[in-house]
């Protein structure tokens, strides 16, 4: 496997904590790159298998390293002539100019990245997630569901391209994956009476929507009478049942109600 002989060569042990699953499949990869086009994002190049790949489809590709170690393999390993490596923590940069962002991220800052994403504009976005937390992006009801999902789909859409299963990595990881793609698309314009309502409302996310805003009254500067005489809709649904137009809806409803 070339993978392992490359760690070998620069004598590097891929770092756990750092989230180092290196995507291995060279059909998974083709499928990635298909989507490069422009100057393309990539997030943790890592050993430069999808670095190469996107090369060759994207006018531009500026791939942001934070491990030195794997930046040296990138500069002695590939010959490139339109990839800019930045050394640096990609949640800690300013981020460049891109059109399209398509990389196998850290899993373990993937809710991080991907809000740092969304908070500039880009066409597309084909990102590796690991299978659960791409699961909560989807637009699938689910006890799993999180306020961080939610409000990452009132900023895009997203769609799961495939699942890859976790043999296609090396080292092998604790769970499958899933290309999504994201396309930006503001559907819900929001205000901080919004974060708030959601933030309250998915602190319970397992109780009824009433029993949730009860148990989130001091949150929402209401007491418990004003909070057991609301008269809004899918007061008797559980909250993690809710689609995002249903949460929409509860939030007008509420702020006609409520003033904060």
């Amino acid at each position: 496997m070339y993978a392992k002989h490359i760690l070998r060569k620069y004598g590097v042990t891929p770092r756990k904590k750092w989230s180092q699953y290196f995507l291995i499949s060279r059909s998974v990869i083709q499928v990635m790159a298909s989507y490069a086009s422009g100057t393309v994002l990539e997030i943790g190049p890592g050993l430069g298998f999808i670095t190469k790949e996107l090369a060759k489809k994207a006018d531009k590709v500026i791939a942001v390293e934070k491990d030195r170690k794997m930046v040296k393999i990138l500069e002695n390993e590939y010959n490139f002539n339109n990839v800019e490596i930045i050394t640096g923590d990609i949640l800690h940069i300013d981020l460049p100019v891109y059109d399209r962002v398509i990389s196998n991220i850290p899993y373990h800052i993937s809710s991080q990245i991907t809000f740092k994403l969304l908070d500039h504009e880009f066409e597309l976005g084909v990102l590796s997630y690991q299978k659960e937390f791409a699961e909560r992006l989807v637009e699938v009801p689910s006890p799993q569901i999180s306020r961080l999902s939610v409000m990452a789909r009132v900023k895009a859409d997203f769609e799961v391209l495939q699942i890859v299963s976790r043999k296609k990595y090396y080292p092998v990881p604790k769970t499958d994956c899933a290309l999504v793609k994201v396309v930006p698309h503001v559907k819900v314009m929001t205000d901080s009476f919004f974060d708030l309502v959601v933030k309250g409302l998915y602190s319970h996310k397992r109780k009824t929507v009433k029993n949730s805003l009860l148990s989130s009254r001091d949150l929402l500067g209401l007491t418990r009478e004003g909070a057991r005489s609301l008269e809004i809709p899918y007061a008797e649904r559980r909250v993690w049942s809710l689609t995002l137009e249903e949460v929409c809806i509860l939030v007008d409803r509420l702020r006609e109600k409520i003033a904060l």
